[in-house]
């Protein structure tokens, strides 16, 4: 037996798509990693995955190669050590073929950490932007019935609403844009996003703390 059919013979497309990050449900859907997965579009099993998203297939062997960028035989070596298959291949690379085998998946790991460490950080961002919506609602319903002097001198309200349409258009691209859109933002915007965030809440915590003050 060859080390492709080994491989796919002793680790199933499931086991090795989980030991690589992927989230798959009870029913074996995913949010597919290789497109803008806003809703899981991936079935995956025993034996193969298929998004009916992008139309990505494969078996446990085009699941890493595709995830990391290599080539199918680096693939099922790669799965051979990192699962400690044990497996002797019928091909002995040699030392130079060995060198840039580990070169390439060194590489390829990088890719995919920064990958997956983008895709937490949109993830993340789309909760704390909500939760900064909730607050500036919850903020407008506290100060309606304030007189509109006290409203303009709330420098942490004024500051709410001047976000407000930001916070919305930052939701918007990353909810709806592409995945190039978001990867712009998280670069050219990433930084800014934690201080607004952390003045919202601030403001929000000042205005809703003082509110129930009052209701006491």
């Amino acid at each position: 037996m060859d080390i492709f059919n080994d491989v796919k013979a002793r680790v199933s497309a499931k086991s090795v798509a989980e030991a690589y990050g992927l989230k798959i449900g009870r029913n074996g859907m995913a949010c597919c990693p290789f497109h803008n997965d806003k809703h899981p579009s991936m079935k995956i099993d025993d034996r193969h995955y298929h998004c009916f998203g992008c139309g990505s297939h494969g078996d446990a062997i085009g699941y890493v190669a595709q995830m990391y960028g290599i080539s199918q035989y680096e693939a099922a070596i790669k799965i051979n050590e990192d699962f400690h298959l044990g497996i002797d291949s019928d091909h002995k690379p040699s030392k130079e073929e060995r060198i840039s085998i580990q070169k390439r998946l060194a590489n390829a790991k990088k890719v995919a950490d920064i990958q997956n460490r983008f895709r937490k950080w949109k993830l993340q961002t789309i909760d704390e932007l909500l939760e900064c919506e909730s607050l500036i609602e919850e903020s407008e319903k506290a100060i309606m019935n304030e007189s509109p002097h006290v409203v303009f001198l709330t420098n942490g309200f004024v500051y709410m609403m001047h976000m407000k349409s930001i916070i919305g258009y930052w939701l918007d691209i990353l909810c709806m844009g592409t995945e190039d859109e978001a990867k712009e933002f998280f670069l050219t915007d990433g930084k800014e996003v934690n201080r607004i965030v952390a003045n919202i809440r601030l403001a929000g915590d000042d205005i809703l703390g003082r509110n129930r003050k009052c209701a006491g």
